[in-house]
């Protein structure tokens, strides 16, 4: 089954290539295996080349038997990182993952709606918020999922209960996300 994590690699015309990579949300080990020196995590010679190409739009040349803990094959491309969570299939990843043109690495939390919202699809409905640099990312992670499930599980009381009806119980979903932006937290959502 794995640990999936979606990860986006900044281009050199603003958009970001979308890679898979099956174990990389496993205590978000591709924090410590990407970088500069290793942006598809498997610190091989061919790599600088394969994220220069990756930068510039273009298919990397890789070797059938690399062991890279990220795909360089791209599975597709968006036009900015406000279009990742509708992109982001919240139960297929437990991820995400940006890279710089630099080589530099931003985690990202998933926050799915389906916890308060049963009409929840599992692709593009909920937010991610970025994990703070400096911090245990596992421990961080977890204090944005315990804070989320108690926000979306009194939404689904309220909704359930009639006090709110479907709409707003989705916009307080997303209001209650964007307060994390005052810890100076990356939060994407969707439109």
């Amino acid at each position: 089954m794995g640990h999936r994590a979606l990860v986006a690699y900044g281009r050199a015309d603003g958009t970001y290539s979308l890679h898979h990579s099956q174990w990389g949300a496993l205590g978000f080990s591709l924090l410590d295996d990407l970088g500069p020196e290793s942006p598809f995590g498997d610190g091989a010679e061919w790599e600088t080349a394969a994220h220069e190409a990756v930068v510039a739009g273009e298919r990397p040349e890789v070797p059938d038997d690399h062991d890279a803990p990220v795909d360089p094959v791209s599975r597709g491309v968006i036009e900015s990182l406000d279009v990742l969570p509708e992109r982001f299939d919240f139960l297929e990843y437990e991820a995400a993952f940006v890279v710089s043109r630099t080589g530099d690495v931003c985690a990202l939390q998933p926050c799915w709606f389906a916890r308060a919202l049963d009409d929840a699809e599992p692709v593009g409905d909920g937010g991610l918020v970025s994990l703070r640099r400096g911090r245990d990312p596992v421990t961080d992670a977890a204090r944005v999922s315990a804070w989320f499930r108690g926000v979306a599980d009194t939404v689904r009381v309220l909704h359930e209960c009639g006090t709110v009806d479907e709409p707003t119980a989705r916009e307080h979903l997303l209001t209650r996300m964007r307060e994390w932006a005052a810890e100076g937290r990356t939060v994407l959502l969707p439109p």
